[in-house]
């Protein structure tokens, strides 16, 4: 034993070997870490943090001479700042499969005992094959690298949590393609020069970039164009043909090579979860202001259809676009769902409208019967509080039941709104028939943006839809009061008119939609010699830039709203008794737990206490449960 290759008293010194290789296919390894939780370390089928490694010039590069299976297990030399798992103080290795891995022997000479001390970063500009555990690369291969990406395909598949998570934080924002692709694609550096052709002048010309010169440059000659004329027209030709091979890179169309996955040092290199996140960051959340509670729920429905817009808009640049595919998230998957959610958010806002109305009409309807209550005897003014009590009772209820399946309102209206089955229509269209070159000439696409009529035309819509139950509501309120008051005034003479002029009036209350949303029964300065306090200015507010504002030229209009009222009860009318103006879409109701459902008590264990002789159990049940040794009925 002691003069074994372990006690060799030389080897540290004149024998002590370096050597540099690749960690193998781990299928052949992996199953020495378990991927979850687990008792006993007898049940780890290896023994902890082991590799294979193929060494370069000891193995053969491929799989021929030595398998994968065959080659030596490497273990892991740690940092004193790491320990060694003694009192549970270690540090996990972060070594995946392919990682160019160096090291020495620790059985010198006999090289059956390597030693991994560090690792060889992988640049961001390294070509990186797919496939691991194979003959991609041999010794007799030349010209091949035997770089291989973490996610390469081994001979065994993983199962479980053993998967290597693939997340958004190394997605490339760009659609894999050859490496010559990439090069043109990619941005030249800060301060590099360009040559005559407007070409990074540290990059050799291209095939396809030689074709675009020499076709501008017959063209010139055809044209017979001066020098000036033809180095112009040749820039212009290759600046149009780099920008079209750019953007078809990019495309569905396009076939996508190699991993799409970012394994390099380069960590500032945007990813897919950078455009997630700004996308999170930039998007508008509502800011309600109760200085105009009315315009500002306009602002508020604008905001959020804006949101909307913009995300569908993402949803459907998808077909064309890898970037917007690539960092979709599930939400803006369902376009459907989309729509049906940001109805109930437009519901919300919405209802604050409707209130409104509702506030201005019970205002005015009290306002109107002032003089005739003053009139009444005192005994019968106490008995009109009943009737004003059963008055606003009516008018929350009648209102309440318009609001309450508003949501599906909303959803018609925004269908009809957007018609998303002609958008995808359309945009199927452009992905197909897409002739455009990307090139910095053409018009560059607008971001959409939803205008403030659009909002306007939309509580317009509601308005009018709801028109008829808002007039029902206020005769039947009238009614009301006109047969208390006919009663009351029945034996008092001279004051009948009082009581039909009051009538009169209520019938202008319920047709000026602009006094209604202009109303404003509380006022910030209670006292008239205070002076007004300062409005709010935000109307939403970004996560990357703080509180925002509508611009002056594009804020709501409530006589913009009434004319639109106006136009779509006009078209209601036009449709005739019994017609749909606005499809209602259907709403899935909230589950609601019926009377024999257990209560939920988080304190104990298991959160449900149940009553398991309960009356709702069939006899069956309870005899099996009073049998069951694991369960204590008490």
């Amino acid at each position: 034993m002691v003069g074994g290759q372990l006690f060799n008293k030389g080897f540290i010194g004149q024998d002590f070997l370096w050597w540099i290789g690749q960690v193998a296919d781990d299928s052949y390894w992996r199953d020495n870490v378990l991927s979850g939780k687990f008792e006993s370390a007898e049940s780890i089928p290896g023994w902890g943090y082991r590799y294979k490694v193929r060494i370069f010039g000891l193995h053969d590069l491929g799989e021929e001479v030595i398998s994968s299976e065959n080659l030596p297990w490497a273990n892991v030399m740690y940092p004193v700042t790491a320990g060694s798992y003694l009192q549970n103080s270690g540090q996990t290795p972060m070594i995946r499969q392919g990682n160019i891995v160096f090291g020495f022997f620790l059985d010198g000479t006999a090289r059956q005992q390597p030693v991994i001390m560090g690792c060889l970063g992988n640049n961001s500009q390294t070509e990186v094959g797919t496939t691991i555990g194979d003959n991609r690369v041999t010794n007799t291969t030349s010209g091949k690298t035997v770089c291989v990406s973490g996610y390469s395909q081994g001979n065994q598949d993983y199962s479980g949590s053993s998967s290597p998570t693939k997340y958004d934080g190394n997605m490339k924002t760009e659609k894999p393609t050859t490496k010559e692709k990439e090069k043109e694609r990619a941005k030249p550096n800060p301060g590099t020069a360009l040559n005559r052709f407007g070409l990074p002048s540290n990059r050799n010309i291209t095939p396809e970039q030689q074709k675009d010169i020499d076709s501008a440059r017959s063209e010139a000659e055809e044209r017979n164009l001066s020098k000036e004329e033809t180095d112009k027209l040749i820039k212009k030709r290759v600046k149009a043909g780099v920008a079209g091979r750019v953007k078809e890179s990019n495309s569905p169309r396009s076939e996508s090579t190699g991993q799409p996955y970012m394994e390099a040092e380069a960590t500032m290199r945007q990813s897919i979860a950078d455009v997630k996140r700004d996308k999170v960051y930039c998007e508008k959340r509502v800011l309600l202001k109760p200085d105009n509670i009315v315009e500002s729920a306009n602002k508020a429905m604008q905001t959020d259809m804006d949101n909307l817009v913009q995300n569908i808009d993402k949803s459907m640049n998808a077909l064309q676009s890898y970037t917007d595919a690539a960092s979709m998230t599930d939400g803006l998957r369902d376009l459907d769902k989309m729509i049906a959610d940001s109805s109930k958010r437009q519901s919300k806002y919405m209802k604050i409208v409707m209130d409104k109305c509702m506030e201005y009409s019970e205002k005015a309807l009290n306002k109107e019967m002032t003089k005739a209550v003053s009139a009444l005897p005192a005994m019968e003014r106490m008995n009109f509080l009943d009737v004003k009590d059963g008055i606003t009772q009516n008018l929350l209820s009648s209102y309440n039941g318009m609001t309450g399946g508003q949501a599906g309102l909303m959803q018609g209206i925004l269908n009809k709104v957007l018609n998303i089955d002609s958008l995808r229509e359309q945009f199927a269209s452009m992905a197909a028939n897409d002739t455009s070159s990307g090139s910095d000439d053409e018009k560059p696409k607008g971001k959409p943006k939803v205008p403030m009529c659009t909002s306007e035309d939309m509580i317009a819509t509601v308005l009018a839809v709801n028109k008829t139950a808002m007039e029902e509501t206020s005769n039947n309120l009238i009614s009301g009061v006109d047969g208390f008051l006919t009663d009351a005034f029945s034996n008092m003479a001279g004051l009948t008119g009082s009581a039909t002029n009051m009538f009169n009036k209520l019938g202008s209350i319920k047709g000026s939609l602009t006094s209604a949303l202009s109303f404003e029964n509380i006022k910030m300065n209670v006292f008239p010699f205070e002076e007004k306090p300062n409005e709010a200015v935000s109307d939403f507010y970004t996560l990357c830039s703080g509180g925002g504002g509508q611009e002056q030229t594009s804020l709501p209009s409530t006589n913009a709203v009434d004319k639109a009222a106006g136009k779509h009860v006009g078209k209601i009318a036009a449709l005739g008794e019994g017609a749909e103006y606005i499809k209602r879409e259907a709403q899935t109701a909230f589950s609601e737990p019926t009377k024999n459902t257990p209560d939920v008590d988080l304190t104990q264990s298991g959160g449900v206490e149940v009553d398991y002789l309960s009356t709702s159990l069939s006899q069956e049940q309870r005899e099996d449960i009073m049998n069951d040794s694991n369960i204590n009925i008490g």
